[in-house]
C-alpha cells in the first residue's frame, strides 16, 4: 500500500513537470515501440523484395519507405528497438550491481579496504567504454550481452565514484548519527537513510547509463562491432545504409532521429525522476503544514524515584585523535533522574565525552579509561552490542534539528523507528505510539504531522520530533547535545521547559550539553565545567554559581555578567535569585 502511494506520488509529480512529461512520453514510446513489435509489424523486416528498393515514405503502404533492398523501414526501426532498450536496460542494471556496492565499500568499509578499492574505481575508469566494448566484440563476437557487459562494467566504475561522495556526504550528516543513536545497525542504515537520499543521484547516473548505451549501441553497430546479420538493430541500419547516404539521406534520417530521440527521452526523464523522487525538490520547502510553535508543554513535574547507585559513570576517560588529546582524564558521575549540566566552550570536548557514551566517535578516534552505564562497561563493546543500547537505554537529542532527521522520511516513521528496532512493534502499532509521542511533545495536530517531512515543519517543531525519537523508548539517559543553539529565544524557553518535563516524567538522566551559562542554570542539578579536554570543576548548581573555584569557572561567570547574563526560565525548585546572585 505505501509502495503504491509512492508511485502514484513520484507520477503525479512527474505529469507536473514538462521534462517528466517529454521525457516520459519518448521513453514510453519506445517501449510501446518494443511491445508492438513482438506482436505485430506491417512487414517483415527481414523480408527482401526486390521489385520495392528505394520506396520514398508512404508509397506503396510503406510508411517510412523501403531501404535497397526493399525491406521496409517502419518494421526495421520497431524491430530494432528491442536491442536498444535491452541493452539499455541491462547496462544500468549491470551498472548499479557493481557502482553501488564498490561506492558502499569505498566509503563505509576498512580505510585500507576503501582505498583499494578507490585505486581499482580509478584504474578501471582508464579504458573508455566503447574501446572496452569494440574489444570485447572482437574477441567474444558482437552480441546484446557483450555490448551490454562492456557498458555496464565500464559505467558501473564511473557510478561508483559518483557515488562514493554522495555516500561520504549523507553519511556524514546529523541524522544517520542520529539513526546510529538510536540503535539502528550498519545495514538497516544503509537501506533506510543512505540509498533513499542518494536515490536521486544514481538515479540521474542511470538514466545516462541508459542514453548512453543506446547511443554507444548505435555506434558499435555503425561500425560493424555489434550483432551480426540478421539481427536488426538502429545502429546496424545505419551501417547499412552508410554507403548510400548521399544518395537516399533518408534511409540514415529514422534510424538516427530514434537514436536521438531515446538518448533525450532518458536524458529528461532521469532529471525529472531525480526531482520527483527528492521530497525537498517535489514540495519546494512548504510550511503549509507548520504551525506556530508558541505554545507550551504543561510543566508536569514528578520528582524521580531515588534510586542508589550510579547510574553513567566516566572514569579518566582520555579520547585521541591523529594523536592528538582532545579529551583528556574526564570523571563524571550521573545518577538516575539526575540532571548534569556539561558546559564548555567550543573544542573543550563536551560533544566528544557524549559520543564516547553512545560509541559514535569518528573514525580513528581512540578512547580509553572507563565509561559505565549501570555498573556494565561500555568501551570496547562491539557494535552490534552498542546498536542494543543506543536508543533504547541511552538516547540523544541533536544540534541542528533539521539535519538531524532524514529528509526522505516523514517524520512519523522516524518517531516509530526506535519502537520497532528496539520494541519488536509492528508497523502500524509503532504508527500508533508515534501519533502519541507527538501529542506527548506538544507538537499540534499530532495525527496530521507525523505525515509530513521535516523540511515542512518549524525549528522547533523539528527540533520536538527529535525529542519524541529520543524518549520514545523511555531511556534511563537522554543525551541533549547543545538542543537549543540553532533556535530562538522563545522557542528555546519551550525545548528546555519539554525536555525537564519530560526527563522528570520518566526518571530519566538528563546530560545537558552547552556552552550557554544561562541554559544550563534552567535545566540542572549538577554542573560539569570542561575546557580543553579536562574536568575544571563539577558541583551542585548553586555552588558553581555562587562560589566557583576554578578561575576558568569564575572567568565564565564574569563573561555572564558582562552580558547582562539572566536565566531562561528556572524551575520551581532552583531560586531564580540564585542565578540574579551570579549575575
Amino acid at each position: 500500500m505505501r509502495a503504491r502511494i509512492a508511485v502514484i506520488g513520484v507520477l503525479r509529480a512527474l505529469s507536473r513537470d514538462r521534462n517528466g512529461l517529454i521525457g516520459g512520453t519518448l521513453v514510453a514510446i519506445l517501449v510501446g515501440a518494443v511491445l508492438l513489435s513482438l506482436a505485430w509489424t506491417p512487414y517483415d523486416p527481414t523480408a527482401v523484395d526486390p521489385n520495392s528498393p528505394w520506396l520514398l515514405p508512404f508509397s506503396d503502404g510503406h510508411v517510412l519507405g523501403t531501404d535497397m533492398l526493399g525491406r521496409d523501414q517502419f518494421s526495421l526501426i520497431l524491430v530494432g528497438s528491442r536491442e536498444t532498450l535491452v541493452i539499455a536496460l541491462v547496462s544500468a542494471g549491470i551498472a548499479a550491481a557493481l557502482g553501488v556496492p564498490l561506492a558502499l565499500a569505498a566509503a563505509l568499509g576498512p580505510r585500507r579496504f576503501a582505498a583499494g578499492v578507490v585505486q581499482l574505481v580509478d584504474v578501471a575508469i582508464a579504458f573508455p567504454a566503447l574501446l572496452t566494448a569494440m574489444i570485447l566484440a572482437a574477441v567474444f563476437g558482437g552480441s546484446v550481452w557483450t555490448t551490454a557487459s562492456a557498458i555496464g562494467v565500464a559505467f558501473g566504475v564511473h557510478l561508483a565514484r559518483i557515488a562514493r561522495a554522495e555516500i561520504e556526504r549523507v553519511a556524514g550528516t546529523d541524522y544517520v548519527l542520529a539513526a546510529a543513536a538510536s540503535g539502528s545497525s550498519t545495514g538497516r542504515t544503509i537501506r533506510r537513510h543512505i540509498l533513499p537520499n542518494i536515490a536521486p543521484t544514481l538515479l540521474v547516473q542511470l538514466s545516462l547509463v541508459m542514453a548512453v548505451a543506446s547511443l554507444t549501441e548505435a555506434a558499435l553497430s555503425y561500425l560493424g562491432y555489434g550483432s551480426p546479420a540478421p539481427a536488426v538493430s538502429w545502429g546496424r541500419i545505419l551501417h547499412d545504409q552508410q554507403p548510400y547516404i548521399s544518395a537516399r539521406p533518408l534511409l540514415v534520417v529514422w534510424p538516427g532521429l530514434a537514436v536521438a530521440l531515446t538518448v533525450l527521452g532518458f536524458n529528461l526523464l532521469g532529471d525529472a525522476l531525480r526531482d520527483a523522487t527528492d521530497p525537498r525538490l517535489r514540495h519546494g520547502g512548504s510550511g503549509a503544514v507548520a504551525k506556530a510553535d508558541g505554545e507550551r508543554a504543561v510543566r508536569a513535574i514528578r520528582p524521580p524515584a531515588a534510586v542508589a547507585g550510579a547510574l553513567l559513570e566516566i572514569t579518566d576517560l582520555t579520547i585521541r585523535i591523529a594523536g592528538r588529546t582532545v579529551v583528556d582524564g574526564v570523571d563524571l558521575t550521573l545518577a538516575p533522574g539526575e540532571r548534569l549540566g556539561l558546559i564548555g566552550e567550543s573544542g573543550s570536548g563536551k560533544s566528544l565525552t557524549a559520543l564516547a557514551v553512545l560509541g559514535l566517535l569518528p573514525e580513528g578516534a581512540e578512547a580509553t579509561g572507563s565509561i559505565r552505564l549501570d555498573g556494565a562497561e561500555l568501551l570496547g563493546r562491539s557494535e552490534r552490542e552498542l546498536a542494543r543500547i543506543r536508543g533504547d537505554r541511552v538516547a540523544m537529542v541533536f544540534q541542528e534539528p533539521l539535519t538531524a532527521l532524514d529528509p526522505t522520511m516523514r517524520v512519523g516513521r522516524q518517531i516509530a523507528e526506535p519502537l520497532r528496532l528496539h520494541r519488536g512493534m509492528t508497523r502500524r502499532r509503532a504508527d500508533e505510539a508515534a501519533i502519541e509521542l507527538a501529542a506527548r511533545v506538544g507538537l499540534p495536530d499530532p495525527a496530521d504531522l507525523v505525515r509530513a517531512r521535516p523540511h515542512q515543519l518549524s525549528g522547533g517543531q523539528r527540533q520536538r520530533v527529535g525529542i519524541a525519537i529520543a524518549l520514545a523508548c523511555r531511556p534511563a539517559l537522554l543525551i541533549a547535545d547543545e538542543p537549543t543553539t540553532a533556535l530562538d529565544v522563545t522557542v528555546q524557553r519551550d525545548i528546555l521547559a519539554l525536555l525537564d518535563e519530560q526527563a522528570r516524567e520518566q526518571g530519566t538522566a538528563l546530560l545537558f550539553i552547552t556552552h550557554d551559562l544561562a541554559v544550563v542554570s534552567s535545566v540542572s542539578d549538577r554542573v560539569a565545567v570542561l575546557r580543553g579536554g579536562r574536568t575544571v570543576e563539577q558541583g551542585p548548581l548553586e555552588t558553581i554559581l555562587h562560589d566557583p573555584r576554578a578561575p576558568y569557572t569564575r572567568a565564565l561567570l564574569a563573561a555572564a555578567r558582562a552580558t547582562a547574563f539572566a536565566p531562561i526560565e528556572a524551575p520551581a525548585e532552583i531560586p531564580t535569585d540564585s542565578v540574579e546572585a551570579a549575575s
